[in-house]
């Protein structure tokens, strides 16, 4: 019988870890920090964090939290691609090696089946006729 905790509920566990740990970091930040001179511009328009209540407050920390993960997915994607691009590499170059081995020992392989085809006492010689 298959367990049923695989790999996608471990990484769904941990993603939904770190999102609560990053909410809670987000919002300690959000009432710890001084946040009367910071801005924020967009398109203009100039936002003061400190006149920032209520649902505004919660979709600011919801905003940084999702870029946070995304972040952190992009990054984590990007270590895989290149530790899977590593290994292949490493892989090919030592196909090559064993490839260029081969081809190398070959003549010393079929000089060596030959003398042991010399030496081997033949098929029919071991038995006697009756």
């Amino acid at each position: 019988m298959k367990n049923g905790f695989g790999w996608g509920r471990a990484f769904a566990a941990l993603v939904l870890f770190a999102l609560v740990a990053l909410v809670v970091v987000l919002a300690l930040v959000w009432a710890a920090l001084p946040l009367q001179h910071t801005t924020i511009t967009i398109n203009g328009e100039t936002i003061a964090l400190s006149g920032i209540e209520g649902r505004r407050a919660a979709l600011v920390i919801t905003a940084a939290v999702v870029a946070v993960l995304v972040g952190l997915v992009v990054a984590a994607l990007a270590v895989v691609f290149a530790v899977g691009v590593a290994a292949l590499g490493v892989v090919v170059s030592v196909l090559a090696v064993l490839a260029s081995l081969a081809l190398l020992a070959s003549p010393l392989l079929f000089i060596g089946w030959l003398i042991w085809r010399l030496v081997r006492p033949a098929a029919g010689a071991g038995t006697a006729a009756a």
